[in-house]
C-alpha cells in the first residue's frame, strides 16, 4: 500500500530532494527524483541500509528459467551481440523479465567483483526491493535510462553505472529489459551515454526478432522512413490479420504513431496508417515481391513499404497450443483490448505485495481464469491454489468447507477430521468464488481470519496460522448489498486491495481477434474458415453468456461445419436470433433487445442459460456455479417461468 497515490508536483519534489538525498551533492533529473521519492515514500526503504543481496535459490532459477525459454530464446542472439561489444570493456551485460529478475547475464573475466554486486542470474532488482537502480526504475519508467553511481539509491550500489533498454513484445507490453553495466567508472553520467545507444539498439533487435517470430505465419509490413539514414531503430514493424488490421507491431512503429500507449494501435485498419487499402498494397507490390513507396497518413512522410506474405507451407503449419491441462496466462486473457492490458499491468505490479484482490465481472467473464493467472505469475506458483465456489456448496456445509474440523468434533464426523480450505491453501493461494453469495455469519468469521491470519478449526487446541494470499470474485454489486447490509463494509475492504474489473465480452474491443484465437485453440479447426456471415453475426452478437458462451458457440459450430467452411447454419440459434429467446408465458414482448425487455442483469443471464439447457435446472445451476435451490429462488425472484411448448 502507498503513502501517496499522487506523485508530487516539481517543488514538492525538489524539497523532497534536498531534504533527503542533499548530501550526495546531486541534481538529479525528474525519473530519478521520483525513483527516489518512490523508494522512500511508496517502498518505505532506507537508502543507508546495509547491503543485502535478493537472489532466487537454484531451484527457482531454473524453474524461472523454464518459464521464460521462449523470451530467453529470443533474446539470446542479441544479449551474446552485446556483450561481444562491451564485456572485453569490463561491462556485464544482464537480461531482465518484466519483474526485474535476471534471467542471463555475461560477465567480463575475473567476475568476483560483479557476482559480489548481484549482477548474477536469479538476482531481484524490482525497484520495491532495492530502490533506484538501471533495472527496476527501467522497468518503472518504461523508458531507456542511465543510473549513473549515486543516482542508485542505496549506498551499496554507488559503484555501479547502469545503461539499461526496456524491451517491449508486439502487444506495447513489457517483457523485461537489457543493461550494460560497470563498475567503478570515474568518468560522468554521460560517458555512458554511447554505452546506452548501443543496448538501445539491441533491445530493438530482441524486439524485433520476438516480432518476427510471432507473426511468422502472417502478413506483415515493414515500413522505413526514407528521409533519415537508415536505422534499425526506425524500422517499423505491422502484423495485419486477413481484413487489414493490425494485430501486433514493434515498439518502433507504436512510437512512431504517437501511440505510446501500445494496445491502442492494435485493432486499427491499416487505411488509417498508410493511404491504402490492403488489396491495393497486394497489387502495387505485386503480392509482396516489389516495394512500394508512400507517405504516412500521420505526418506524411515518405515510408519505404515492404509486405512480406508468409509461404503456404508455413501458414499451414499447425498452430502451437498449449498442453490440455495448461492455464492461460495475463497476458493471453488480456488479449488485445486495452482495458484489460491496463489491468493486467497493474495486477502485476500489486502480485506478491500482500495485497488481496477482489476480481468482479459478469458470469463467463474468466474470473476464475484470471485467479489461476494471478497465482502463476506470483511467488507462490509452486504451493496450493485452492477454490471455494461460495454459492455451490449449502449454507451448512460451507463452514466446514471452510474452516475444517478436527477428529471427534462433532457426530457424523471424518474419524480422521478434515482440513478446511483455508487451511489447505496454505503456502499458495485461496480463490472465493461468488464471495457475494456468503452467509452473514461466515463473513464475520472470515473477517477475523484475514485479520488475525490464523484459523481455529472445529475441535482444535491450538490455531494454525495462516500464509494465503487472499482473491476473491463475484458477479453481484456488493456496494449495492453493503448498502442493504447483506454484505459486511469491513469485509469488503479487507477483500477489495486491488479491484480487478473484467469487461463483459460485448465491451471488449478485441473480439475478433479473440474468435479467432478461440476457433484456433479448437482440435478441429487447422483447415476451417469463417464465412463473412458467421463471422459478423458473432461480432454483432450481445453475449450474455460471455466468453464461456461464446467457446461454447465455436465448440458446436466446430461440430457442424461442414467442407471446412462455418457458415450462418452452423451457429447456435440464440447467436443467429436472439430476439427470438423463450420468455415467460406471461411476460409480454417489447420492442428491442433482450436486455431492454427483462431490465435487468440477472434476470437476462438465468434466463438465457436456462434457455442454452433447455430449461434443465441442474445443468443451468451447474452453468452458473449455483445450488439448484439458489437457481429456483432466482427464478422465482424474477418470474422465470419454463415456456408451457416444452410440456
Amino acid at each position: 500500500m502507498t503513502l501517496h497515490s499522487a506523485q508530487p508536483i516539481p517543488s514538492e519534489l525538489a524539497a523532497f530532494v534536498n531534504d533527503h538525498f542533499s548530501g550526495r551533492g546531486l541534481k538529479p533529473d525528474g525519473v530519478i527524483a521520483q525513483s527516489w521519492y518512490r523508494s522512500v515514500v511508496e517502498h518505505r526503504l532506507d537508502p543507508g541500509a546495509a547491503s543485502r543481496k535478493n537472489i532466487l535459490s537454484a531451484e527457482d532459477i531454473r524453474r524461472h528459467q523454464e518459464q521464460h525459454q521462449q523470451y530467453l530464446s529470443i533474446a539470446s542472439q542479441g544479449v551474446s551481440g552485446l556483450a561481444r561489444r562491451v564485456v572485453p570493456a569490463g561491462f556485464a551485460v544482464l537480461l531482465s523479465d518484466e519483474r526485474g529478475i535476471t534471467l542471463d547475464s555475461r560477465l567480463p573475466d575475473q567476475p568476483d567483483i560483479y557476482t559480489q554486486s548481484g549482477l548474477v542470474v536469479g538476482a531481484q532488482w524490482e525497484e520495491s526491493v532495492v530502490g533506484t537502480n538501471g533495472i527496476g526504475t527501467t522497468l518503472a519508467a518504461a523508458q531507456p535510462l542511465i543510473i549513473h553511481r549515486e543516482e542508485h539509491f542505496l549506498a551499496s550500489n554507488f559503484s555501479l553505472s547502469c545503461s539499461v533498454a526496456p524491451i517491449f513484445d508486439a502487444q506495447g507490453l513489457l517483457r523485461g529489459c537489457l543493461n550494460a553495466t560497470c563498475m567503478n567508472s570515474k568518468g560522468p553520467r554521460e560517458s555512458q551515454y554511447l554505452t546506452l545507444q548501443l543496448v538501445i539498439m539491441y533491445a530493438r533487435l530482441i524486439e524485433n526478432a520476438h516480432f518476427r517470430q510471432s507473426y511468422r505465419d502472417r502478413l506483415t509490413l515493414s515500413l522505413k522512413p526514407l528521409d533519415e539514414i537508415a536505422d534499425l531503430a526506425n524500422e517499423q514493424l505491422l502484423a495485419l490479420d486477413e481484413s487489414g488490421h493490425i494485430i501486433g507491431a514493434n515498439r518502433a512503429a507504436f512510437v512512431a504513431l504517437d501511440l505510446a500507449e501500445g494496445p491502442a494501435l492494435l485493432g486499427t485498419a491499416i487505411d488509417r496508417v498508410l493511404p491504402t487499402t490492403m488489396d491495393d498494397l497486394l497489387k502495387l507490390s505485386n503480392g509482396g515481391a516489389l516495394g512500394v513507396r508512400l507517405r504516412g497518413l500521420r505526418d506524411e512522410a515518405l515510408l519505404e513499404v515492404g509486405l512480406r506474405i508468409p509461404s503456404r507451407q508455413h501458414r499451414s503449419r499447425p498452430i502451437a497450443r498449449p498442453a490440455p491441462d495448461a492455464h492461460p496466462d495475463l497476458q493471453q486473457l488480456a488479449g488485445l483490448d486495452p482495458q484489460l492490458q491496463q489491468s493486467v499491468r497493474r495486477v502485476r505490479k500489486v502480485i506478491d505485495k500482500g495485497i488481496p484482490i477482489l476480481i468482479t465481472g459478469e458470469t463467463g467473464t474468466g474470473k476464475e481464469a484470471f485467479a489461476r493467472a494471478i497465482h502463476q505469475a506470483s511467488h507462490r506458483r509452486t504451493g496450493p491454489f485452492v477454490a471455494l465456489n461460495c454459492a455451490a456448496i449449502p449454507e451448512t456445509l460451507i463452514e466446514s468447507e471452510l474452516f475444517g474440523y478436527r477428529a471427534g468434533s462433532f457426530t457424523g464426523a471424518n474419524r480422521k477430521g478434515m482440513k478446511g480450505k483455508l487451511e489447505l491453501a496454505n503456502g499458495g493461494t485461496l480463490f472465493l468464488d461468488e464471495i457475494g453469495d456468503m452467509p452473514a455469519h461466515l463473513q464475520t468469521r472470515l473477517l477475523r481470519v484475514l485479520a488475525e491470519r490464523e484459523i481455529a478449526p472445529l475441535g482444535a487446541e491450538v490455531p494454525v496460522a495462516l500464509d494465503v494470499q487472499v482473491i476473491s470474485a463475484t458477479h453481484q454489486d456488493l456496494p449495492t448489498m453493503i448498502g442493504e447490509k447483506r454484505f459486511r463494509e469491513d469485509l469488503f475492504y479487507r477483500l477489495a486491495g486491488m479491484n480487478l474489473a473484467l469487461p463483459a465480452l460485448r465491451e471488449r474491443s478485441d473480439r475478433a481477434a479473440l474468435i479467432e484465437r478461440l476457433l484456433a485453440a479448437q482440435d478441429e479447426t487447422r483447415s476451417l474458415r469463417l464465412e463473412t456471415d458467421a463471422r459478423r453475426c458473432l461480432l454483432d452478437y450481445h453475449w450474455p453468456g460471455n466468453i464461456r458462451q461464446l467457446l461454447n458457440s465455436l465448440r458446436y459450430a466446430v461440430a457442424l461445419a461442414e467442407d471446412g467452411v462455418i457458415d450462418l447454419d452452423c451457429l447456435p440459434s440464440e447467436v443467429l436470433a436472439p430476439q427470438r429467446l423463450s420468455l415467460p408465458a406471461n411476460t409480454k414482448p417489447l420492442a428491442g433487445n433482450l436486455g431492454e425487455q427483462l431490465g435487468d442483469e440477472e434476470s437476462r443471464r438465468l434466463l438465457t442459460t436456462l434457455r442454452q439447457h433447455r430449461w434443465n435446472v441442474s445443468a443451468a445451476a451447474a452453468d452458473l456455479g449455483i445450488s439448484r435451490s439458489t437457481l429456483y429462488r432466482k427464478m422465482k425472484k424474477h418470474g422465470v417461468v419454463a415456456p408451457n411448448d416444452l410440456f
